[in-house]
């Protein structure tokens, strides 16, 4: 198998990381887009499609990369040039409005053969009663993350609220060490982070009848408290998206992070007095007195002929193979706790031998595996949070992904934490955006 190197894509950073093997004129190439970049992750992918070549004479598999930030550019840039490839990683957002255009290749049939009862709750998402693609992995962003050994330092609890949080970040901040850090950079991470402390403030962008909401008093409670909260962080916020909330807590100067579970996946292996130092706890509770957390299903999806997609047959059978039974156990064993089984049989396997592989910390797995009072941006319109449980309303947003593609929430964040904003105006001014922008979306 040759290795193929792809350099830079519409300004992006692109990795190819694989694969195709000496393809013949007879040869069905099934190209495959997505943008799991982590070298574990390459290995993993390498290893999978050199299994399925060998039981799948004449099928050969193309494989590309990219940065996260520059999936979408690569995706909408295919997708315009009809040059998509059969195979790519699809976002929440993005899943109905590419459907509805007649992008995505019904996949109900490879739901049923995977099994669709063994899927997680939540982790399937039709449009109008058809799947248009298949997780391969969840993704829970809101862990906190502290240092034990500075609150310990400082005489200090893990904090299990918003004003705990706040005052315990404020007294960590000391000596060239910050309290607390969150992303205020123009991108996707940014709005993940606010949208989960807005839900957490009991507010949500739209109501289950599609009408914007975004101008509502949790928006402005959860803008004012990162405002707040900007105070015992790194000036360095207004750039940061998801590398940086797991490289600045690395560097040893944060004491408390709300990411994902990549981030101890990557101490254990680059920083080992970090990872000792480090524990895992729920999010802390917000004004509507738990905790909600930004929890969504990673997938792939099949293009369409429409759009550029040739070898559709084959690509079935790839897509099937790569995302079930061992292939499955054996990507989320890559980087564990952070790529958590959507298959309820294998997610119980990789949590026992994660478990193993941390030096016997369970808690890591249960902390991360735990998706309950879980949003996304797809599922969040009109949702209700009383008596400890998150409510959705059933309403699959079709606009929120030309939003969150924009940047408009990230962008409010930066007018209240960067230029210093008022936060109920900013609020305004990101109702009146997305107002704008979903008209033009109706036309």
């Amino acid at each position: 198998m040759s290795i193929r190197f792809v350099g830079r894509v519409l300004g992006a950073s692109a990795i190819l990381c694989a694969s195709v093997g000496s393809a013949s004129a007879e040869d069905v190439v099934v190209r495959f887009l997505h943008n799991e970049t982590d070298p574990p992750s390459i290995t993993f992918f390498n290893n999978a499609i050199t299994e399925f070549e060998t039981n799948h004479p004449g099928i050969k598999i193309e494989m590309e990369a990219v940065s996260t930030d520059g999936r979408l550019q690569k995706v909408l840039a295919s997708v315009s040039a009809h040059t998509m490839p059969e195979i790519f990683k699809i976002l929440p957002e993005e899943r109905f409005e590419f459907a509805k255009n007649g992008y995505l290749t019904p996949l109900g049939d490879l739901v049923d053969s995977i099994g669709r009862d063994n899927f997680v709750d939540g982790s399937l998402v039709p449009v109008e009663g058809v799947n248009y693609d298949i997780p391969y992995t969840l993704q829970n962003f809101s862990v906190l993350w502290t240092r034990d050994d500075l609150l310990e330092e400082k005489g200090l609890s893990v904090p299990t609220d918003w004003d705990e949080m706040q005052s315990t970040a404020a007294a960590l901040t000391t000596d060239g060490n910050y309290g607390f850090i969150f992303p205020a950079g123009k991108n996707r991470m940014t709005s993940i982070f606010l949208a989960q402390m807005i839900w957490n403030a009991g507010g949500t962008f739209f109501d289950s009848d599609l009408n914007v909401t975004f101008n509502n008093p949790g928006t402005i409670k959860a803008l004012t408290y990162l405002r707040e909260m900007a105070k015992s962080s790194p000036a360095g916020i207004g750039s940061y998206s998801y590398g940086d909330m797991i490289n600045v807590y690395l560097t040893g100067t944060v004491g408390m992070d709300i990411y994902a579970p990549r981030l101890i996946g990557n101490a254990a292996l680059n920083t080992p007095k970090i990872f000792d130092a480090t524990s895992p706890h729920p999010i802390p509770a917000g004004p509507v007195g738990f905790g909600v957390k930004f929890v969504n299903a990673n997938s792939f999806a099949i293009a369409s002929e429409k759009v550029g997609a040739k070898n559709i047959e084959a690509a079935k059978k790839f897509l099937e193979f790569i995302v079930s039974g061992d292939r499955q156990r054996d990507f989320s064993m890559t980087v564990f706790p952070h790529l958590i089984p959507p298959l309820k049989d294998v997610q119980e396997e990789v949590k026992a031998m994660g478990a193993s592989s941390l030096g016997g910390r369970e808690d890591f797995g249960t902390i991360a595996f735990d998706t309950s009072n879980g949003l996304d941006f797809e599922s969040e319109a009109g949702a209700t949070f009383e008596n400890g449980k998150v409510t959705r309303s059933g309403t699959v947003n079709p606009y929120i992904g030309s939003i969150v593609a924009r940047g408009i929430p990230a962008e409010v964040v930066q007018r209240v934490v960067l230029l210093g904003e008022d936060p109920a105006e900013a609020a305004a001014w990101g109702q009146e955006q997305m107002e704008a922008l979903l008209a033009d979306l109706k036309k």
